[in-house]
């Protein structure tokens, strides 16, 4: 079993095992690595993922588990920090003690966010089948094409790797709460990222957390409209109960802190510094790289 650290103690990363982080995309986990990496050595990091099959349109981190599996032991072994789109299980081959932590989404803006990526994507497995037939919003949900837009979190959470589109569960949804409350030292919210980083710096001892944002998408002024909102929040329904669930444990967490908002003012001031220096040093380069990836797959592509 993976431990759990108390929620207020101040291990240090070394201390507390291997520290997984269960990836879910659209979070603002690419942030998050970042700041990770600046506090595990990279020597220490294992990255693990898989490729994207093109005969199925299962996600490709449910095989993940598989993957880390069949890595040699002594690599398991040296990583202090585990991460991807990976889906719970993967400490059950961690050589010694583990905790995971992840970041959840409004499960609504999540869906959006996910959908609005695939359509900006050119290289995304599903890009072309979105845009060559104008697929909107709505029909992309109806359509049953991702998993993502349907409980992705609960899906990741639950470790599960077989319900088809529309088959989540209560059992699901108890399962990944469960899992929580047993593996995960931390559970931030994309919605309280200041205050997930300072947890999380609280938790493992770390000290640079400050960050500037990657990957964000550009923001869109066109609303969603009633009937949408209401097919995705129906659709959704075990994320936005897990998201609420996990909601009341983060809010638990840090009033159980001593000296949390203290801190968390203080992480603010600094980062509003470190965000204006860091601008040209992370976004510039980020941007760059992003486009030139862009490029590429809009030419492998032909388009």
């Amino acid at each position: 079993m993976a431990r759990t650290l108390p929620a207020a103690r101040s291990d240090t990363t070394s201390r507390a095992g291997t520290i997984i982080f269960l990836h879910i995309g659209k979070t603002a986990g690419s942030t998050l690595r970042k700041v990770l990496h600046r506090n595990v050595p990279r020597a220490q990091t294992l990255l693990v993922q898989t490729p994207q099959r093109r005969d199925t349109l299962r996600p490709r981190r449910e095989g993940t588990v598989e993957a880390f599996a069949r890595m040699p032991e002594d690599v398991r072994a040296r990583a202090k920090l585990v991460e991807g789109h990976v889906i719970f299980g993967i400490h059950r081959f961690v050589p010694g003690p583990s905790t995971y932590i992840t970041v959840l989404r409004d499960p609504i803006a999540l869906a959006v966010s996910q959908y609005r990526y695939v359509v900006r994507t050119p290289g995304h497995r599903l890009h072309d089948m979105v845009t060559s037939g104008s697929m909107g919003l709505e029909d992309y949900v109806r359509s049953g094409i991702s998993l993502e837009v349907d409980n992705s979190q609960t899906r990741a959470i639950s470790g599960d790797v077989s319900a088809p589109f529309g088959g989540c569960s209560e059992a699901m949804l108890d399962a990944a709460k469960r899992h929580i409350e047993e593996h995960f030292a931390v559970v931030g919210l994309t919605e309280r990222f200041d205050e997930s980083l300072v947890l999380m710096g609280r938790m493992f001892g770390w000290k640079r957390l400050s960050y500037v944002p990657v990957k964000v998408a550009p923001a869109s002024a066109e609303p969603i409209p009633d009937h949408v909102r209401r097919l995705l929040e129906e659709q959704n329904r075990f994320d936005l109960a897990l998201h609420r669930y996990a909601g009341e444990r983060f809010q638990r967490a840090v009033e159980d802190l001593p000296s949390f908002e203290a801190d968390l003012r203080r992480f603010r001031r600094r980062n509003a510094v470190y965000r204006r220096l860091g601008g040209m040093v992370h976004t510039v380069p980020q941007r760059l790289h992003t486009a030139i990836k862009r490029g590429r797959a809009v030419a492998s592509t032909g388009t």
